[in-house]
């Protein structure tokens, strides 16, 4: 029994978008139980990689996860794709690299010496240390460098120069790309140069190519000329991506790996691979689904065209748990908007909470796999207590609240070291929030006088009827409702009978100096009582 073939996979599992079964058990459903799985995926280190990243790494490895589960014998290998040429025009802008344009990632100079030996171990390294973070764990991580070097794919290259003919063939038929009847699908590292992206190879006598360096062969580097034959084993040189795609799943044995939009729409990149397996390897090519874009400002993020934060920056600021559910939450068929300011962040952390009761109270639900998937470990306990982060980022911004206390009082006993390490993450990620993403209604500061204020006769009323009430309702909830019911008790409606907005704004003229604020309720319980009746009874004798 074999992998069913991709064709039936696009009329099954994502393709039919969000279904009455979990997205990854879906795709469990499509993998035979009687056979070894490989599930793949790669990245290539041309720079910082951008949050949106993070998102192939991260379904997979629910994915993966999800097979393991579902009881599937599967292996998890990751490939670090540096003997990709370098060919981004913003990189062939900045001086540093221009020289390199055309050269594998492997072979060009670190950007910091001291930190990694070359370009592609320091943006690699970079990224797989996030990996640490989220918990992505990959059995294996192979470079390519080491697999085209060790003559690890000297077999599939032989292969692909072979049938360079079908090859062409089925880019035409496929993608509509014409090459040149002499074209081989390859790659020679130029032995005047060191670039592979500026060479055009052809006649392949079964030991050697010859190839041409030429100087317009690529818009985004300059090759210097030189010609000559050379063995394209050993690491001379690179199959072209799709074949290189092809390389990856025989030599591995993979079966299945997904793959953003991008590289897999019709007529695309995964097209061509899966035709080029099937008539050059006789082999069906493995399953997969696609997941789309993350974006910002709804734009695709590119770190090397400055779209977007670096995954490392996202990393250190957002709980691990928190950035695998950002990108876990939406199904994978359905694009990611991430805007970190406004009220996303906070917004985002209640949804995290309700899957987390979800995972608690309904475990078979589509929120408490997505909880527990969106963990770092890979058998979870529920979440304890915790404290909904819009009211942590208020208690930072009232110097008399220690949030630790307040949450324990909350809890009615002391904090498991888990519900603590969770509390402490809310805290400094709320700080950071406040400085940088949330919007001026968030932030406040009470102040330590009563500032000067104007308030009218019924606002006055309102705010003596309040300070009663100080001391006697300790729970912000109810002392939240009550406030409205004070309101109403004292007339301060509108002409709809409904409590004003003058009321509330009596409060916060009294403590902020402005308008609007927090919720009335959980500012004034999270004041000493004293404080609160001295405050009120001035702002009440105001003139």
């Amino acid at each position: 029994m074999s992998v069913r073939s991709s064709a039936s996979v696009t009329a099954k599992g994502s393709e039919q978008g969000h279904q009455a079964r979990f997205w990854a058990d879906e795709e469990a459903d499509l993998l035979a139980t009687d056979r070894q799985h490989v599930i793949r995926d790669s990245k290539t280190p041309s720079g910082a990689v951008p949050i949106s990243g993070l998102r192939g790494p991260i379904i997979t490895d629910a994915l993966y996860r999800t097979f393991k589960k579902r009881g599937l014998r599967i292996r998890y290998v990751f490939t670090i794709d540096d003997y990709d040429p370098m060919d981004s025009q913003s990189l062939k802008e900045k001086a540093a690299w221009a020289e390199h344009m055309g050269k594998p990632f492997a072979h060009i100079p670190s950007p910091e010496p001291s930190a990694a030996s070359d370009f592609a171990r320091y943006h690699a390294s970079a990224y797989l240390d996030t990996f640490a973070t989220l918990g992505i764990r990959p059995e294996e991580i192979h470079w390519m460098r080491d697999l085209y070097g060790k003559g690890e794919l000297d077999r599939q290259i032989d292969l692909v120069l072979r049938n360079a003919a079908v090859i062409r063939e089925i880019y035409e038929r496929v993608s509509h790309v014409t090459k040149d009847e002499r074209w081989l699908p390859i790659g020679v590292i130029c032995e005047s140069c060191g670039r592979l992206g500026t060479t055009f190879a052809y006649d392949y006598d079964g030991k050697t190519v010859a190839y041409e360096c030429r100087k317009d062969y690529v818009e985004w580097a300059e090759g210097c000329g030189h010609t000559g034959r050379r063995s394209p084993f050993k690491g001379n040189a690179k199959l072209y991506w799709n074949l290189q795609w092809c390389a990856m799943w025989d030599h591995f044995g993979v079966t299945y790996e997904e793959g953003g939009k991008d590289l897999l729409t019709a007529g695309g990149s995964r097209d061509r691979a899966n035709e080029i397996y099937r008539e050059v390897w006789k082999k069906d090519p493995p399953i997969g689904l696609v997941h789309e874009f993350f974006t910002t400002g709804g734009k695709k993020m590119s770190t090397s065209k400055g779209l977007g934060a670096a995954a490392t920056d996202l990393v250190k600021v957002y709980p691990p748990e928190l950035v695998r559910f950002l990108m876990l939450r939406t199904h994978p068929k359905r694009h990611v908007e991430f805007d970190p300011t406004g009220l996303t962040l906070s917004k985002l952390f209640d949804e995290y909470d309700r899957c987390a009761d979800a995972f608690r109270n309904e475990p078979d639900s589509d929120q408490a796999k997505i909880w527990a998937l969106s963990q770092v470990a890979e058998d979870p306990d529920p979440a304890g207590f915790r404290m909904r982060f819009a009211i942590v980022a208020d208690w930072v911004q009232i110097p008399s609240v220690d949030p630790v206390r307040e949450a324990e009082e909350r809890k009615g006993a002391p904090l498991s070291a888990a519900e603590r390490k969770d509390l402490d993450q809310r805290i400094a990620l709320a700080r950071v929030w406040l400085e940088r993403w949330a919007p001026d209604e968030a932030r406040f500061s009470v102040l330590r006088e009563l500032p000067e204020i104007t308030l009218s006769d019924a606002q006055r009323r309102y705010l003596v009827a309040v300070k009663e009430l100080i001391g006697k309702i300790k729970d912000p909830e109810a002392l939240q409702q009550e406030l409205y019911e004070t309101a109403k008790r004292v007339g301060v409606v509108g002409a709809d009978g409904k409590v004003s907005r003058d009321a509330f704004s009596a409060i916060y003229l009294a403590f902020l100096g402005k308008p609007s604020g927090p919720k009335a309720g959980w500012l004034l319980t999270t004041l000493p009582d004293d404080v609160v009746r001295k405050r009120l009874d001035e702002a009440a004798k105001a003139r």
